[in-house]
C-alpha cells in the first residue's frame, strides 16, 4: 500500500508539473514519450515498468494495446507519432479524492 500511495503522490506532482509546462486540451496533456520515461524515472522507489503497470491500471494515462503511449497526429510535424496522452480528467478526480499534500 505505500508504494501505491508514493505512486499516486507522485503522479499528482508529475501532473501539476506538466500543467505548467503543455497545455491541457480534451481532459488529455500529451507529452513525448522519452520525456516521460525521464519524468518517471526519476525518482527510484519503483521501476519504470513498475510505474507504468499502475499508471495503466489506475487510467492515469491513456494508451493502446501493450504499450504506454497512443498514436497522435502531430500538427507541428504535419505527421503521426507516438506520444504518452496523461488523462487529466483522472489526475482531477485522484487529487479531488486524495487529500496529499505535496
Amino acid at each position: 500500500m505505500n508504494q501505491l500511495f508514493t505512486i499516486i503522490k507522485e503522479y499528482i506532482f508529475i501532473v501539476e508539473q506538466l500543467t505548467l509546462l503543455y497545455p491541457v486540451e480534451n481532459d488529455r496533456i500529451i507529452i513525448d514519450r522519452n520525456a516521460f520515461k525521464q519524468t518517471l524515472e526519476q525518482n527510484g522507489f519503483a521501476s519504470f515498468t513498475q510505474k507504468i503497470e499502475v499508471y495503466k491500471d489506475l487510467g492515469f494515462i491513456i494508451f493502446d494495446n501493450n504499450n504506454y503511449t497512443m498514436p497522435y497526429k502531430d500538427k507541428e510535424l504535419k505527421k503521426t507519432v507516438r506520444k504518452v496522452i496523461i488523462n487529466y480528467k483522472t489526475y482531477k478526480t485522484v487529487s479531488k479524492s486524495c487529500s496529499i499534500n505535496i
